[in-house]
């Protein structure tokens, strides 16, 4: 999921903590190591940083690619659980919405 929105190995090492979790891997279940992860507020206080705007834009260029190129993918199931994972870290830097005033009811005489 990170590596969609941009993240290398060495800018999860030099942006984020340590993991905060290890889930197994679903796409090695037997094999394969467990996989990091974070919550969707620690990545989204990692990508709100100066440094990481900074490093993203530099990233991107030399790599000759945009996010949207590396979000794209024909897996349905990654598409969709991208997006689930894109929310949940946008929820976390958008401030909340906070509802309309209600007019007070005028007492009838």
């Amino acid at each position: 999921m990170l590596r969609s929105r941009g993240w290398t190995e060495a800018a999860i090492r030099d942006h984020l903590p340590e993991p905060e979790a290890l889930k197994p891997n679903p796409r090695f279940a037997v094999s394969g190591a467990p996989m990091p992860v974070w919550r969707p507020a620690t990545v989204a206080a990692a990508e709100a940083a100066p440094e990481w705007k900074d490093w993203l834009e530099r990233s991107l260029h030399r790599r000759k690619t945009t996010l949207k190129a590396l979000g794209t993918s024909d897996d349905q199931e990654f598409q969709h659980r991208l997006f689930l994972a894109d929310k949940e870290i946008r929820a976390c830097t958008e401030p909340p919405t906070l509802p309309e005033p209600q007019e007070e009811a005028q007492p009838q005489t």
